[in-house]
């Protein structure tokens, strides 16, 4: 449910109508770049200003009052220049300060809560679109259309067809049968209006569900706003989690007697676990494939979104042979459906962002997934996202006609929530595999990423694997320009003023150092460019300007890896529960440090607070001071709805002041006000001496400290005298260093490949084939040592003595979805890993 993905320095504009903020209240003006105060306890952002308060008590509605006082003559919605007059200018931003008219002072929309703690939108406060103020008059529409029309995901559509009608939006190769799709916003809108009569007509009513499984394709965005557009809800899930979980979701989510399915596979699947396997489900449900719930009874429409070369006979040839009648329930396929349909037009029900749009069901680490209740509100909240408030549009953001590669699940938040984002601006969306990724960077050549950490190290691996497996002048430069792109990477930020690590902003000196260090590595980075960098970002289609990561923590190595190739690394926090992002790192302050995930979205607040603080009916939960550990809470109009038919959950999850507590642990860098994540509360591992660890920046250290020998680690130690890494080791790696031969390497590393591949289903003789070399591999007494050696030089700085790893366990067989080792949004299941090796690890 955690996810990352980033942020920058933010700008503090000094303004005296603040000053009659509350007596309680403190804020801290400053007209340069963030600077710590002692008393700052919680952020408030509205869009690039950044409002800090103490923890005495926050006037939310006074402070808007102020604000809104100073902005009701900026009336002009669609204005691409300022409506306000010199006065009140020296009134809002100061007498010295000159305004900017890329990022002006946003209200603090959405921040009236009910006793309730529910975020309710207050439709008086005026909204201002001189943010994304550019010379593009497309640009200037899509950012009227995002802040002052959009009231639901589907009606995107509808606006992105009168504003760029035959713009690209969504191209599938690959993944719709053999059908290769190429939509524009104009084709798009018109697909989403006939699925959202396919849905009237089968009985969905504005406020019902439908279960959608099934994984990436065009079709399942049409499914999805189809559905939305009808006024339903989605309920989703990725057609290869497990099956009993794929019921679990139809049940719980209480979907209108219907069923989006991958495919025809995955219908075999459920009726033959249903029937053969399992035949009390069938009975208990009255379903053959075992798909009912209380509200609906069982399903009564299967609708496939791919034919997996199934006909129409073929599909009339299995209901028969399974005695399956339209007493039971019906199969249709997507584009069947949607070709017969009318647009839905007039008839469709007024949705607004306060209605549901999705129920998320997260891939939880433990136990049965929760359903995550996000608004249209919640959703279309991502799209305000800024990458460098402070520099043009042009220069960092996404333009129209741009590319983004679409790998992740696309019912996973992050992967969904970005697409909306590159969609409002005219943006188009390639969907892609792990199969064809390779091929599709080539042709498509993006200038947009979003991925997983798993995915950018693997990625990363193979890189260095080829320089490893090089020759010598190949080792030999790879090392050398290696080291002077990092030098590069680091001056660079220090050379535009940037924080790097744990301290503050670079004094005028430093930045001129750091110029002249830039400037006498330029012929060097010049020639390492050519030769090794220029290969790798070719690898990325050439193009490609801003990788986001998300899903969960980036390691430092990582980062620092595609940072020295030249790339622009995102990095930011949320969880689904957030859909998804609280915080992010912005391109024009991205402080590049272990944990480090910026400062908190437009009109969000982020604090720290004690982990044993409770909210009372006189005060919510008080912020610790800079630099102290605790956990993390957030509020905003991105804060889910709750959980679905689960309100202890959603109590326990969120106060009656609205504040969402995370369940991480993180702190506020003091020099830089960033918001530094450390772990997960429920991850950590109370030693026998009664210290707490927490794993993540462990696990992190290692991975960036074994020289790429170690692919994957999960630390251990719950109650033990001493923390234990588990160990997944590269084959490639093994063979470069000399513990493997090549054939050896080779074969395990074919298997790793099979064993890591999410839709591998029989992976018994690949399992078993890396768990015999492991067995091996742990009585090479020399690896073991030289693992040991390497674990404990990589924890041996900047770690308590208690927390310092000198004993490890080895395998080849990596933590993957195919032996519930990891959740389909990547993830280490830690109950699950130490389920499968606690019997065998050191005590």
């Amino acid at each position: 449910m955690k996810l990352s993905i980033a942020v920058s320095a933010v700008c503090i504009l000094s303004s005296p109508a603040v000053s009659a903020f509350t007596a309680t209240t403190t804020i801290t003006n400053i007209d340069t770049q963030f600077v710590s105060t002692t008393n700052r306890r919680n952020f408030v952002v509205s869009s690039s200003t950044l409002f800090v308060a103490t923890n005495e008590g926050t006037d939310i509605d006074k402070l808007e009052t102020q604000q809104q006082q100073q902005l009701q003559k900026d009336a002009s919605y669609g204005s691409s220049s300022s409506s306000l007059t010199p006065e009140d200018e020296a009134v809002l931003f100061g007498h010295d300060q000159l305004r900017d008219d890329r990022h002006p002072p946003f209200p603090l929309r959405h921040r009236k809560t009910d006793r309730s703690g529910n975020l309710l939108e207050d439709k008086s406060l005026p909204l201002n679109t001189l943010e994304h103020s550019t010379s593009n008059p497309l640009i200037n529409k899509l950012h009227t259309m995002r802040e002052t029309k959009l009231q639901s995901c589907p009606q995107l559509w509808q606006e992105l067809a009168l504003l760029n009608p035959d713009q690209v939006a969504l191209i599938d190769e690959h993944l719709c049968d053999d059908q290769k799709i190429q939509l524009t916003f104009a084709q798009m809108n018109d697909i989403v209006d006939k699925a959202a009569n396919v849905f009237q007509s089968l009985g969905i009513r504005k406020g019902q569900h439908v279960a959608i499984l099934g994984e990436n394709s065009a079709r399942w965005l049409q499914v999805d706003h189809g559905i939305q557009r009808a006024g339903g809800a989605s309920a989703v899930r990725g057609a290869d989690a497990p099956l009993d979980e794929l019921r679990y979701i139809y049940e719980h989510s209480d979907s209108a007697g219907i069923v989006v399915l991958q495919g025809p596979q995955l219908l075999k699947k459920l009726l033959r676990d249903a029937t053969k396997n399992h035949p009390d489900i069938a009975k208990q449900t009255n379903s053959p494939v075992g798909l009912s719930n209380d509200k609906y009874g069982p399903v009564k429409h299967v609708i496939l979104m791919h034919r997996e070369k199934w006909t129409n006979d073929d599909v009339k040839k299995f209901l028969a042979e399974n005695n399956i009648g339209d007493n039971k329930f019906t199969v249709s396929f997507w584009d069947d459906l949607v070709q017969q349909a009318t647009p839905i037009g007039s008839a469709a029900p007024k949705v607004t962002r306060n209605d549901l749009a999705t129920i998320v069901y997260t891939s939880g680490t433990t136990g049965r997934p929760k359903g995550v209740m996000l608004t249209h509100g919640n959703l279309l909240h991502q799209t305000s996202h800024r990458l460098a408030p402070s520099k043009p549009y042009e220069e960092t953001e996404p333009l129209p006609g741009e590319t983004m590669v679409s790998l992740l699940p696309v019912w996973h938040i992050t992967e969904r929530s970005f697409e909306i984002w590159m969609l409002s601006r005219s943006c188009k969306v390639v969907y892609s595999s792990i199969r064809t990724f390779r091929n599709d960077m080539a042709k498509h050549q993006p200038e947009w990423l979003v991925l997983v950490p798993r995915v950018l190290e693997k990625i990363a691996a193979g890189v260095q694997d080829k320089f490893a497996n090089g020759s010598l002048p190949v080792k030999v430069l790879s090392k050398l320009f290696t080291a002077t792109g990092k030098a590069r990477a680091v001056q660079g930020k220090l050379a535009n003023g940037l924080a790097v690590g744990e301290a503050g902003t670079p004094s005028g000196l430093r930045q001129l150092a750091s110029k002249a260090a830039v400037a006498g590595l330029a012929p060097l980075n010049f020639v390492g460019d050519k030769l090794v960098w220029s290969k790798v970002k070719a690898g990325f289609g050439g193009k490609l300007k801003t990788i986001i990561s998300g899903g969960s923590a980036l390691a430092g190595s990582l980062e620092q890896f595609y940072e020295t190739a030249g790339f622009k690394v995102i990095v930011g926090y949320g969880l689904t529960e957030c859909a998804p992002l609280l915080s992010y790192r912005r391109l024009d302050g991205n402080l590049v440090t272990a944990g480090c995930c910026g400062k908190p979205c437009m009109d969000t607040e982020v604090r720290v607070v004690d982990p044993e603080s409770k909210a009372t009916a006189f005060s919510d939960r008080p912020a610790l001071p800079d630099g102290e550990v605790g956990v993390v809470i957030g509020r905003g109009p991105q804060i889910m709805k709750g959980y679905y038919k689960n309100p202890e959950a959603t109590a326990k999850a969120i106060d009656e002041y609205g504040w969402f507590d995370t369940g991480d642990l993180g702190r506020i860098n003091p020099a830089t006000g960033d918001l530094i994540l450390t772990g997960r509360a429920k991850d950590t591992i109370v030693l026998s001496n009664g210290e707490n660890v927490e794993p993540q920046p462990l696990e992190d250290a290692i991975l960036g400290g074994t020289d790429g020998l170690v692919e994957q680690v999960m630390l251990t130690g719950q109650d033990g005298r001493r923390l234990v890494a588990i160990l997944v080791l590269s084959p490639t790696e093994l063979a470069n260093a000399g513990y493997l031969s090549k054939n050896e390497a080779e074969k395990l590393q074919k298997a790793n490949e099979v064993v890591n591949d999410p839709k591998c289903e029989d992976c018994e003789a690949e399992s078993k084939l890396l768990q015999d070399a492991s067995t091996t591999l742990r009585k090479n007494t020399e690896l073991q040592a030289a693992l040991v050696n390497a674990v404990k030089t990589s924890t041996s700085t900047g770690f308590a003595r208690w927390e310092q790893v000198s004993t490890v366990y080895l395998t080849m067989e990596p933590f993957a979805m195919a032996n519930g080792q990891l959740t389909q949004s990547y993830k280490v299941k830690r109950d699950s890993v130490l389920a499968r090796y606690g019997d065998e690890l050191p005590k």
